[in-house]
């Protein structure tokens, strides 16, 4: 028998009187003798408990958001957000050689834009989902959530989009003036009139023409389908003893007569937009006002003797915001945001231009040049951003963050990355 050798493979004497020690300083031995208070049972309907609170949230959630959470939005998140189909990350080249301002726009975190030449869509990585050629030049381009639709200014094409594809393309009965399409697919232009002044169509997700109307007396040069495409505001102008005027129709595709007209005299719309259900916002070039449906009356919204020098639209939050310049260059701009009724948000002095403004839940945000100044409702400065050279425009994707269109690019910035100081602001 082999004798057992000391050395490193020997046994080590254990010191029983050595207390072991556990992280928090407590012998483990107590460990051993703690006896829980909550029996299965409790334990058992904790657990339940907290799985219907989280169930009853997430119908909370899915019901405010019923809207959005379509089959198609689902399968759209789905496929490009959450299986791949990932960019190298902004900036991202434009696809032509110029995209005004008004042809840029973010919908549930997704670029999409016309240019004059394609309409392209990106995703929250930057990879490139849409690039379809444009039938006209000049596109004007109106969208919802994630439909789009392009018309050729003075032309008679246009183009119905979603976010990943072409769904049509159709040719108008006359030269197009204005336009709009719905998240459900209905949309509708407005053409010159064969003897009539201008004339309103309007068609199904199937392309199939549900509804027309000729206007005698207007030249209509806006028009704003409501939530559900079911019907629209539609602001035309004319002239009364030489003094210009703006007629308001408001339509209801189920009815042949309009549910309300109303006058508005010594102005000229410029866009109108549904805001909530029943309420759209029209902004004109003396004042804007709310068309509530079905009152008999419109609400005022007042420039106090200002310029309006931009406008936004928010109906994610029913609500919408002008810049109104206290000054003759457009600098030292009232930055005030006003519900679906036509009331005072808040308001908020900004000392800088705003060649493109965006507001989203309580911050609201300037274009000065290439620096994006960012406002809480208390009218303090929060954030001072560079958005890059040549920017444009920029829309607001959360308190701090947004994506930039600029000469050349798609840029996505966090407004936060510089402090907002006397010194950064200048």
């Amino acid at each position: 028998m082999f004798k057992k050798r000391k050395g490193r493979y020997s046994e080590k004497k254990v010191n029983k009187d050595r207390k072991v020690i556990s992280y928090e300083d407590v012998p483990l031995d107590d460990y051993e003798q703690e006896k829980t208070d909550l029996s299965p049972a409790a334990v058992k309907k904790i657990i339940i408990g907290v799985a219907i609170a989280l169930v009853a949230g997430l119908i909370v959630f899915a019901f405010a958001n019923r809207d959005k959470l379509t089959p198609e939005n689902i399968s759209m998140w789905w496929t490009y957000d959450v299986l791949g189909n990932a960019g190298k990350g902004y900036p991202v080249n434009i696809v032509g050689a110029e995209v005004k301002s008004g042809n840029f726009t973010v919908n549930q975190n997704r670029v999409a834009y016309a240019s004059d030449t394609s309409f392209i869509t990106l995703n929250s990585t930057g990879s490139e989902i849409a690039n379809i050629q444009l039938r006209h030049s000049k596109p004007v381009m109106k969208t919802s959530e994630n439909k789009f639709l392009t018309y050729g200014l003075g032309e008679k094409e246009f183009q119905i989009f979603s976010f990943d594809k072409s769904l049509y393309s159709g040719e108008a009965q006359g030269v197009i003036y204005t336009g709009d399409i719905a998240s459900n697919g209905v949309y509708c232009v407005v053409t010159e009139g064969d003897g009539f002044l201008s004339e309103l169509y309007v068609y199904n997700k199937d392309n199939n023409r549900i509804f027309k109307y000729s206007f005698s007396e207007y030249y209509i040069n806006s028009v704003a389908l409501n939530n559900d495409g079911s019907g629209c505001v539609a602001c035309g102008i004319s002239t009364d003893g030489g003094a210009i005027k703006t007629g308001v129709y408001v339509l209801d595709f189920g009815k042949e007569k309009p549910v309300n007209t109303y006058t508005i005299p010594d102005d000229a719309i410029i866009d109108s937009k549904y805001i909530s259900g029943r309420r759209a916002a029209l902004v004109g070039q003396n004042a804007s006002y709310v068309i509530k449906i079905g009152a008999e009356e419109y609400n005022t919204v007042s420039y106090e003797d200002m310029p309006v020098i931009n406008y936004c639209f928010s109906p994610k939050n029913g609500s919408f915001a002008l810049a109104l310049s206290k000054s003759g260059d457009g600098r030292s701009c009232t930055l005030i945001s006003y519900n679906d009724n036509g009331d005072k948000n808040f308001e908020v002095e900004n000392r800088y231009g705003a060649e493109s403004l965006s507001v989203l839940n309580g911050t609201i945000a300037v274009l000065d040049g290439n620096m994006i100044y960012a406002y809480n409702k208390s009218g303090s400065l929060v954030y001072s951003c560079d958005a890059g050279t040549g920017s444009q425009a920029f829309i607001l994707t959360s308190d701090k963050t947004a994506y930039v269109l600029s000469i050349n690019q798609i840029r996505y910035i966090d407004l936060s990355q510089k402090p907002a100081s006397p010194d950064s602001a200048k």
